[in-house]
């Protein structure tokens, strides 16, 4: 049985997120990325759609539909794949004429014979790339271009963050459409802390750049991410995105992060060859399948 919702019960976020641990111990990789993580603990959201599927044992199945951008996040309880129910699952989702994308963490076959059953074909990668000790940044990606200066996130950089955000991910269907709101919500995150947002500002103090860094501890072991790195395009190719990375992974570094990771679009050659050349590797790819389109 599939039902549709706006919005879930606190019971069944709790089976969610159940089914969501079995699948990642599994498939070592979570099928829900972390907007989706929000939307599913948030409160009902007129952008959000719910899909849940039981049968006897409960919940096996669960896809999520963010009308913003059409995409799609569906995962299915690993002991009972193989019986149709992802694709049932899909099928229900695609009547709703609004999906558009559908995210495959990790790509696995599962995933991949979905998107064929379903005649999807790739259309976009992203990849995680991570920086392992020892490697350290070059020095030249530790130059401050001239007039700017690097400092950290303030409250009042609120408003100029979000634009900077919106104008240098204007292409990107996520990041460029976050509101204020979207980041108070990241922002109210554990893990969450001002002096973790390093920001560039040119010679009238005014924020032209940032680089969003996130650390976390596990187990005794402190990892770094590069959460977001965006510059205003208007100082494009002036090395403040080089800058903004050199001293993000200083400044991780300095909190006691022994790897860093990233993720960036597979199709942004530019910016993955600015990783390349800071030290970071490939690790893993994701990939969003969509319609084939028509010749």
């Amino acid at each position: 049985m599939i039902t549709e919702q706006a919005d879930l019960t606190d019971r069944q976020r709790d089976d969610v997120l159940d089914l969501v641990g079995r699948a990642q111990r599994v498939d070592r990789t979570s099928p829900l990325n972390e907007a989706a993580r929000l939307a599913l603990m948030g409160p009902g959201s007129t952008r959000i759609i719910h899909w849940l599927s039981h049968d006897h044992d409960g919940l096996v199945g669960y896809a999520q539909l963010d009308r913003r951008d059409g995409s799609v996040q569906l995962v299915i309880d690993p002991v009972h794949r193989r019986r149709g129910l992802g694709r049932e699952l899909a099928q229900q989702v695609k009547r709703s004429r609004r999906a558009r994308t559908w995210w495959a963490f990790g790509n696995q076959d599962a995933a991949r014979a979905l998107a064929r059953s379903l005649g999807l074909v790739a259309v976009r990668g992203l990849l995680i790339m991570t920086l392992a000790p020892p490697n350290q940044p070059r020095a030249v990606d530790l130059t401050q271009p001239a007039g700017l200066t690097i400092d950290h996130f303030r409250p009042a950089d609120l408003d100029r963050l979000v634009a900077v955000n919106a104008a240098a991910f204007a292409n990107h269907p996520e990041q460029g459409a976050l509101t204020a709101d979207d980041f108070r919500t990241r922002m109210a995150s554990d893990w969450y802390r001002d002096e973790d947002l390093l920001v560039a500002r040119d010679a009238t103090g005014r924020l032209v750049g940032y680089h969003w860094t996130k650390l976390t501890t596990s187990q005794g072991e402190t990892r770094g991410e590069v959460y977001v790195l965006g510059v205003d395009p208007s100082y494009a190719g002036r090395g403040a995105g080089r800058a903004l990375l050199g001293a993000g992974i200083i400044y991780m570094r300095s909190q006691g992060a022994t790897h860093i990771d990233l993720y960036v679009e597979q199709s942004s050659e530019r910016v993955v060859a600015m990783y390349r050349t800071a030290g970071f590797e490939v690790t893993h790819t994701d990939v969003a399948y969509g319609e084939a389109e028509e010749d």
